[in-house]
C-alpha cells in the first residue's frame, strides 16, 4: 500500500534512501533520474520497492500510505467500502511487522542469543559459587540441555506465530487492494483521496 507517487520523491530527496537511488541510477546508467523514472524503474524492477519497504518496516516507518476517510454516512455503499478500508488500513499497520517471511527474520539469534546466556549463566554461578559441577554434575548438564531444547521449541512456537499473521496480513492487504481498486474504478475516490 505505498504511494508510488511519494516513493520517487523519498528515494531521491531521503539520505536514507540514497543507496537505492544510487543503484537505481547505476543499473539504468543513468548519473541523475526524475521522479517519473524512478518510478517506472521501481514499477518494472520490484527488487528496489521490497528493499524499500523493508528499510522502512527495519526503522519503524510504516509502508501503509493511506488516509483514513471520513465517513458520513454508514449506510451508503461507497461508506462502507470506505469504512472497510479504514478498518483495513489500522489491520495492516498493526501487523506490518509480519509483512515479511519468517525466513527473513532475526529470530534465530534472538533465541540463540538468550540460549546462551542462560546457559552462560547457570555455568558462571554454578562454576564460580558453589561446588554443584562435582557433587550433581548431571543437574548442570541436564539444565544445559532443557535450555537447548525450550530455545528450540519457543523458536519453533515463534515462527509458527509469525507465519499465521504473515497469511492474516497477506489476506487484508489483498482484500484491502481490491477493495481500493474498486472504489477507484467505481469513483467513489480518487488517487490523491486515498494515498497520503
Amino acid at each position: 500500500m505505498v504511494n508510488l507517487d511519494k516513493v520517487p520523491k523519498q528515494i531521491i530527496e531521503d539520505g536514507l534512501f540514497s543507496y537505492i537511488y544510487d543503484e537505481i541510477c547505476e543499473e539504468a546508467n543513468l548519473k541523475k533520474m526524475s521522479e517519473e523514472q524512478i518510478r517506472e524503474y521501481l514499477l518494472k524492477n520490484t527488487k528496489y520497492l521490497d528493499e524499500y519497504r523493508r528499510l522502512n518496516k527495519d526503522i519503524e516507518i510504516t509502508n501503509i500510505h493511506l488516509k483514513d476517510f471520513e465517513i458520513f454516512d454508514e449506510k451508503s455503499v461507497s461508506m462502507k467500502i470506505k469504512k472497510e478500508i479504514n478498518e483495513n488500513a489500522d489491520k495492516l499497520r498493526g501487523l506490518e511487522k509480519y509483512s515479511l517471511n519468517s525466513n527473513d527474520s532475526a529470530y534465530p539469534i534472538w533465541i540463540g542469543s538468550l540460549a546462551v546466556f542462560g546457559i552462560f549463566s547457570i555455568h558462571n554461578f554454578f562454576g564460580l559459587f558453589t561446588d554443584v559441577y562435582n557433587s550433581m554434575p548431571a543437574l548442570i548438564y541436564g539444565s544445559y540441555i532443557f535450555i537447548i531444547f525450550y530455545a528450540y521449541y519457543m523458536y519453533k512456537k515463534t515462527l509458527k506465530n509469525h507465519d499465521e499473521k504473515n497469511k492474516q496480513y497477506k489476506v487484508i492487504f489483498n482484500h484491502t487492494k481490491e477493495l481500493i481498486d474498486s472504489g477507484m474504478q467505481k469513483g467513489y475516490f480518487t488517487r490523491d483521496e486515498i494515498y497520503e
